[in-house]
């Protein structure tokens, strides 16, 4: 286990150091920065530009100005925003709360439905269950986020007055429902996909050889070799959570991480793009090594491979 750690930090530093990296080279060979919009200003004059270019460092060559922000980073100072005049790390703390809460009441929804739908296909094992569990896949597969969230956004406006008064409450829950769509078919994809498949092996024939309920099996001797591939699934999902988030927190209009990263992107805020990449970069490792970790709980033949 000290060994999955030990891999899984090292693992997270080179992503994060490549993903940064990356990210700062293609923002400054898009050309531009928070300044440009200053020159179509008659009343600022070039000097004046060229003097503030130099206080911000936006005047330094590109590697230079990488390896400033990043051994800035590395002590915990991520700069400041140009755009909000403010820490950086306090804006994106404060936004990734909402964030952090929207996607965890969507992983919420997801295993909510996914679960029971999946031991209940599991259990009676109906061409009936079959067929709605698959197009219920097809279904949160195939709508796009944007099309649940202007879903959501109309359904708010068409509220009654005495729910409006908790529009606030009523928008979270819906923009959660939005996110949740694409994490339903994936989770039940896999988890079910995976029970039906364990169902199969000789192990659960013996166990009903045994006189075993069918309830019995289920929760005692399949879910826990399904189990894996559905963590792994849960795990990369977490990723998609934060990127749909910057198109449904911008259609319901929720102060989160994606509706800063928006802000942030059309003014040019290169600090402030990169503290968001910085940390929705380590929230991506961070749950897939959650994951990981669980596997290796859940199965001891992970655990004596050494990973």
């Amino acid at each position: 286990m000290i060994k999955l750690l030990l891999r899984k930090c090292l693992q997270g530093l080179m992503m994060i150091l490549i993903v940064s990296a990356v990210t700062f080279a293609l923002l400054g060979f898009a050309g531009g920065d928070a300044l440009t919009q200053l020159r179509d200003n008659p009343q600022i004059s070039q000097s004046t530009i060229e003097r503030l270019r130099s206080v911000y460092g936006l005047d330094q060559p590109l590697p230079v100005r990488y390896f400033r922000w990043l051994s800035g980073a590395v002590t915990g100072d991520l700069g400041e925003s140009t755009y909000f005049r403010a820490p950086v790390s306090g804006l994106v703390w404060a936004r990734s709360v909402s964030t952090f809460l929207l996607g965890t009441a969507a992983f919420g929804i997801a295993l909510m439905i996914s679960v029971p739908l999946s031991l209940i296909g599991a259990r009676y094992n109906t061409k009936t269950s079959a067929a709605f569990i698959n197009f219920l896949i097809l279904v949160t597969a195939s709508t796009p986020r944007i099309v649940l969230a202007l879903v959501g956004l109309a359904i708010s406006v068409r509220l009654t007055a005495s729910a409006l008064n908790s529009s606030s409450a009523v928008l979270f829950w819906l923009g959660a429902l939005a996110l949740s769509a694409p994490l339903i078919s994936a989770l039940l994809a896999q988890f079910h996909g995976e029970l039906q498949q364990t169902m199969r092996e000789d192990f659960i024939k013996l166990a009903r050889a045994k006189g075993l309920s069918d309830g019995t099996v289920i929760l005692r001797h399949a879910i826990r070799p399904a189990l894996n591939p559905a963590l792994t699934i849960a795990g990369l999902s977490f990723g998609a959570v934060l990127g749909g988030s910057v198109i449904v927190e911008s259609v319901l209009g929720r102060q989160g991480l994606g509706t800063l990263m928006v802000t942030a992107v059309r003014g040019r805020d290169l600090p402030l793009v990169m503290g968001i990449v910085l940390f929705t970069s380590t929230a991506v490792w961070l749950g897939n090594a959650v994951a990981e970790l669980l596997q290796a709980i859940n199965d001891k033949r992970i655990r004596d491979l050494g990973f």
